[in-house]
């Protein structure tokens, strides 16, 4: 039963129905206003991701899960998915979860917990996703709208939920930005922060203080079991996609990708995922626009703006290679740093003004929320990070912009070319190999302007990486610097042709896509390239009738692709 054995005691047994909160049909829940328009498009996450692993079983294994990631997983714009304040009665907390006349609301980051716990905790009694999945296709049916309040709301408290008051990265991603909703003049009441452990570190309550100045004195945090008459909190979109219909929240389905991965507004659990490694709560904008409001007029010149983030933590998990690797970029004007050692507005200002930041995998690097879009954050990781922990920071990069690469090494495991269990906990440290931080370096020495790199495959790595994370001076000066390779690669020369597009060049770019068909012969997706091509430039060409000659399956979605093309002209 995934060894299930909870913190927090709930009666797991409950039908669906009896166990959820469903907003609009259950009372006790009111908006203070009518619902908004519950999301909205944003620029999708510039992210990219490569092996830097020293074996072949791991360079594999992270090559098909990041090639099936942006083919399956990756929708077609960023979502801003919305967070209203809410007015609720009759609520008790457990732990960290919030419920309504014993009905567990769904909420962020809470809420999938609460999915994913549901369903392990009835294996073997019943089949809780599909029973959740019906339940949820009646509420839809009805298509409920959740009612406004009508009252007054002066003096409520706001209650939240956190998973704990100790890990900055589900604090700051999950928590801290809810306080955006109170921070203004007019909320007299307290906020109260729920959480299934006592423990309070002093940097969170640093964090509060120095983001939200007006609410210094008014947060408190419980845990164990509390209820409340009436009092404030928040209802987000993510969960209420899959309770409600059309009237609450419009369709999603443009933006996402034909992929068995995604069911539209069916609850699966794989489904959530993909939703929220596409989306980002509008609480993390917020938050970002909060946090760079209190730098404004600061002087931050003593900052580094290349550096590598360390740890001092007693969480720490040592990376073999870690010297080594400073060692060189020290070289390349970078610095070692400590998140422990700056306050909270320092941390956000070395994000804010930072060229290039690095590490290996952690909560620190949540902190990217604040960098600026021009900012790359490099991660180095490992495979089993690759599979379970490259989607936590996905919505950080639909918020800020920024460039976010992951680059997969080895485990620092006495066998580090078989590896642990992929699933193995806590997660596995990281071993950055020479064949390693030579890729990584690389990578670095191509963002600085250093564009000579003798691998051809790792070449085309770096312009496909470069590529992703939009940084089109570093990949025009790669390609220039390797005309002969990037003529010989149809892939650079797919990257070529999307520079001269975004020079307002499409005739070269024609040119160079014709001469990647040629040698290749076999991609749908580029011959489809030089049919919107084509009809955008109003010229005759043979690739429409090819396309349907060699790809009759795919007639249809080519046919999507130009009626998008033609409404965006």
């Amino acid at each position: 039963m995934n060894g299930f054995n909870p913190r927090v005691q709930l009666d797991w047994r409950r039908p669906p129905q009896e166990f959820f909160f469903a907003p609009g049909v259950d009372a006790g829940l009111w908006t203070t206003a009518p619902l908004p328009q519950m999301w909205e498009r944003r620029p999708k996450g510039r992210i990219a991701a490569a092996s830097v692993s020293d074996y072949d079983k791991f360079r594999t294994a992270t090559r098909d899960y990041v090639t099936s990631t942006f083919r399956d997983r990756i929708f077609r714009s960023g979502l801003l998915m919305r967070t209203v304040p809410v007015v609720l009665e009759n609520v008790t907390t457990e732990g960290h979860f919030l419920a309504i006349d014993g009905k567990h609301i769904l909420n962020g980051a809470a809420g999938t917990r609460l999915r994913n716990k549901y369903s392990w905790a009835n294996e073997g009694h019943f089949d809780a996703d599909a029973e959740t999945a019906a339940h949820f296709a009646e509420l839809r049916a009805a298509d409920p709208v959740p009612p406004v309040w009508e009252g007054s709301i002066d003096g409520l408290d706001f209650v939240i939920d956190t998973r704990n008051a100790f890990n900055f990265y589900h604090f700051a991603t999950e928590t801290l930005g809810q306080l955006c909703l109170v921070d203004r003049d007019d909320f007299t009441g307290r906020v109260l922060i729920h959480s299934d452990r006592a423990e309070v570190k002093t940097f969170i309550r640093d964090w509060i203080d120095q983001i939200f100045p007006r609410l210094r004195g008014r947060v408190e945090f419980l845990s164990g079991n509390h209820s409340y008459d009436r009092c404030l909190s928040v209802l987000n979109a993510r969960h209420l996609w899959f309770q409600t219909g059309a009237s609450a929240i419009d369709g999603l389905e443009e933006e996402a990708p034909e992929t068995p991965h995604w069911l539209g507004r069916v609850p699966d659990r794989k489904s959530m995922l993909v939703l929220d490694m596409n989306s980002c709560d509008d609480t993390l904008l917020l938050l970002r626009e909060t946090a760079l409001s209190r730098i404004e007029g600061g002087d931050w010149s003593h900052l580094p703006r290349r550096f590598w983030v360390g740890r001092k933590s007693q969480r720490h998990r040592p990376m073999k290679g870690e010297a080594a690797l400073t060692r060189a970029l020290a070289k390349r004007g970078f610095e070692i740093v400590y998140f422990e050692d700056y306050s909270p507005l320092e941390q956000v200002a070395l994000l804010a003004q930072a060229e290039i930041m690095m590490s290996y995998h952690g909560a620190g690097f949540a902190n990217m929320l604040f960098a600026s879009p021009e900012t790359h954050c490099i991660e180095i990781g490992t495979h089993q990070t690759c599979r379970f922990r490259w989607r936590d920071f996905l919505p950080h990069t639909i918020a800020s912009g920024c460039r976010y690469t992951s680059l997969f090494a080895d485990f620092n495991v006495d066998d580090p070319a078989e590896g642990p269990p992929i699933r193995s906990r806590p997660l596995q440290a990281v071993r950055l190999g020479p064949d390693g931080q030579r890729k990584v370096l690389a990578y670095v020495d191509a963002i600085l302007g250093q564009v000579r790199i003798d691998d051809p495959d790792w070449l085309a790595e770096v312009a496909r990486m470069l590529a992703r994370t939009g940084d089109t001076d570093a990949l025009a000066r790669l390609l220039d610097g390797h005309p002969n390779q990037t003529m010989a690669d149809p892939d650079m020369m797919v990257q070529r042709a999307n520079l001269h597009l975004a020079a307002g060049d499409p005739v070269a770019a024609r040119l160079l896509l014709e001469r990647a068909w040629e040698m290749t012969g076999n991609r749908p997706f580029l011959l489809e390239r030089l049919v919107l091509l084509c009809e955008r430039l109003g010229v005759e060409a043979p690739w429409a009738k090819l396309h349907a000659a060699r790809y009759p399956q795919r007639a249809g979605l080519l046919e999507q692709k130009l009626q998008r093309q033609r409404r965006q002209a």
